[in-house]
């Protein structure tokens, strides 16, 4: 594996977090660091058999102007896709039916959601967003 130097910056309480898990907080970061891609490659497999596309694409278009802070990691999917029915009414725009959607995001983890929340904005933001925007391909 090649190895890429890097020095993230992390809250005190995410560094007293992993130094209670790790022998010391260097390990534990390139751990999670290093888990995170098959971690989150695999979740998204994963959702995209609990949704559809069409409810993948809502949750793509909810994210099209939403910053991802790491304080709310996993508590703006909901509440977003909620307001975007709601207000912009999302669910006739994608032909959804509002509540079984919105019952599936509630029985999501934390985790799962927040997994969500950075697939559907990598699509606007990532390296996804620097190519021609293609929802079909993103989804599959």
């Amino acid at each position: 594996m090649e190895i890429i130097k890097t020095a993230p910056r992390i809250s005190i309480a995410a560094a007293e977090v992993i130094a209670d898990n790790f022998a010391n907080l260097n390990n534990g970061c390139e751990y999670i660091l290093n888990s995170w891609p098959d971690l989150y490659r695999r979740t998204i497999f994963d959702m995209k058999k609990k949704f559809d596309s069409i409810e993948l694409k809502l949750m793509i278009d909810i994210f099209n102007s939403t910053a991802l802070t790491h304080n709310l990691a996993g508590q703006q999917l909901l509440a977003n896709c909620a307001d975007g029915i709601d207000l912009d009414r999302l669910d006739q725009k994608w032909n959804i039916e509002k509540n079984v959607f919105l019952e599936k995001i509630q029985s999501l983890t934390i985790f799962e959601e927040a997994c969500l929340e950075i697939w559907a904005n990598g699509f606007w933001y990532g390296s996804a967003g620097k190519r021609p925007l293609d929802i079909e391909a993103y989804i599959v």
